[in-house]
C-alpha cells in the first residue's frame, strides 16, 4: 500500500512522520498543486492532506485511490459526491485543536488589551535610563468583571468559555444553529452584540455565519469592545471592521484569520490609521506542537480504523 502525503508543509516543521512507514510505502511533499497532484499519488491508495482539492480531475485519474486522510476537520476541497461514487473513503480529524486555539485566543485578546508589543519596545527603549517608573505609559482594562460573548459554542467556544471564567467574565453565546448548551446563558446575536465587552468568534464559515458581523452588527457594539475572531474569515466584513476600529466605533480586534488568505495588500486592516486597534496573526491558532502532533496521532488512528473495516470521523 503506498501513501502519499500532499502537502506536508502545511503542518509545519519538526513533525515525524515514521511512524506511518508501519502501514506502507510512504512519500511526502511540501505541496502538491495542478498537475502534480495527480503526480504525486500516482499509484497510491491512501493520500494524506491538508488543503489539496480532490475534484473529478484527480479521482478520474487515480482510480487506485481508496482513502483520503484529511489533516483538518474541514472537507469542502473534497467532491464527496465524486469520492461516493467511487468508493473512496474520506476521513477528518476533530478536536485535536482545541486547546492551541483556546490558548491563542486568550493570547490576542491579552495583546490586543495590554498593548504588550507597545510596551515591549517602549520597555526596551524609551523607558530604559529615566527616572520614571512607566505604569501608566499604556493604560488597560482588566477581563475580570466583564461580559464576554461568544459565537459559536462548539467543543472550542467551550474551552473558551471556562478560560474566560476562569479569569472572572461573565459569559454568554449565540448559535447560528440554535443549539442550547443549557449551562450558559443563549442570547440572540443583537443582545450579543450590544452587551459584549469581549466578543470571540468560534464558528466554521458556512450559509449562516458568512457576513455574520457586517456594519450594522458592528455599530450595534460598545466602543469600548474588543473582538477577537479565531473562526474563519469571511464571518467579519474586514473593510467595515477597519472603519470602525479607525472610528472609534470599537475599541480593538484581534484576528488569526482572514479572507483571503494570506490578506491582499490592498485590505483596509492592513493601511489603518490606528494600526494599534489591531492585532493580526497569520492562522496560527491551531498550530502548536501539542496540537500537530495530535492532528497526526487522529490521522494515524483513521487510517487504522479504516483497515479494521470502521468509519471513524468518516463524513463521506
Amino acid at each position: 500500500m503506498k501513501i502519499s502525503f500532499l502537502d506536508v508543509g502545511s503542518l509545519g516543521p519538526g513533525l515525524d512522520l515514521n511512524r506511518f512507514s508501519r502501514w506502507g510505502d510512504l512519500e511526502s511533499w511540501d505541496n502538491s498543486v495542478g498537475d502534480e497532484r495527480i503526480e504525486h499519488l500516482a499509484s497510491s491508495t491512501v493520500a494524506v492532506a491538508n488543503r489539496v482539492i480532490f475534484d473529478k480531475a484527480v479521482f478520474s485519474a487515480c482510480p487506485q485511490l481508496r482513502l483520503i486522510l484529511l489533516t483538518a476537520t474541514g472537507y469542502n476541497n473534497v467532491d464527496l459526491d465524486e469520492a461516493r461514487r467511487r468508493g473512496v473513503a474520506v476521513c477528518n480529524v476533530v478536536g485535536y485543536s482545541t486547546e492551541s486555539v483556546a490558548q491563542h485566543t486568550l493570547a490576542l485578546l491579552l495583546a490586543l488589551m495590554e498593548q504588550t508589543s507597545w510596551l515591549d519596545a517602549y520597555g526596551k527603549t524609551q523607558w530604559a535610563g529615566t527616572t520614571t517608573f512607566g505604569q501608566f505609559a499604556r493604560p488597560f482594562h482588566e477581563i475580570f468583571g466583564k461580559s464576554w460573548g461568544i459565537v459559536g459554542l462548539g467543543r472550542i467556544g467551550w474551552r473558551v468559555a471556562e478560560l474566560a471564567q476562569a479569569f472572572g467574565a461573565q459569559v454568554s453565546y449565540y448559535s447560528s444553529q440554535g443549539a442550547d448548551r443549557g449551562a450558559l446563558p443563549r442570547v440572540d446575536l443583537p443582545t450579543l452584540l450590544k452587551t459584549s465587552d469581549i466578543l470571540s468568534i468560534h464558528s466554521p464559515l458556512n450559509d449562516q455565519t458568512r457576513n455574520l458581523i457586517c456594519a450594522a452588527e458592528l455599530a450595534l457594539m460598545k466602543p469600548t469592545a474588543y473582538l477577537v475572531n479565531v473562526g474563519r474569515g469571511g464571518i467579519v466584513d474586514e473593510a467595515a471592521l477597519a472603519q470602525a476600529l479607525d472610528g472609534g466605533t470599537l475599541a480593538g480586534a484581534a484576528l488569526d484569520v482572514t479572507l483571503p488568505e494570506p490578506p491582499l495588500a490592498a485590505n483596509p486592516l492592513l493601511s489603518l490609521q490606528h494600526p494599534e486597534r489591531l492585532v493580526l496573526s497569520p492562522h496560527v491558532a491551531w498550530a502548536s506542537i501539542e496540537s500537530r502532533e495530535r492532528c497526526l496521532a487522529e490521522v494515524e488512528a483513521n487510517l487504522w480504523s479504516w483497515l479494521q473495516g470502521e468509519r471513524r470521523n468518516r463524513v463521506d
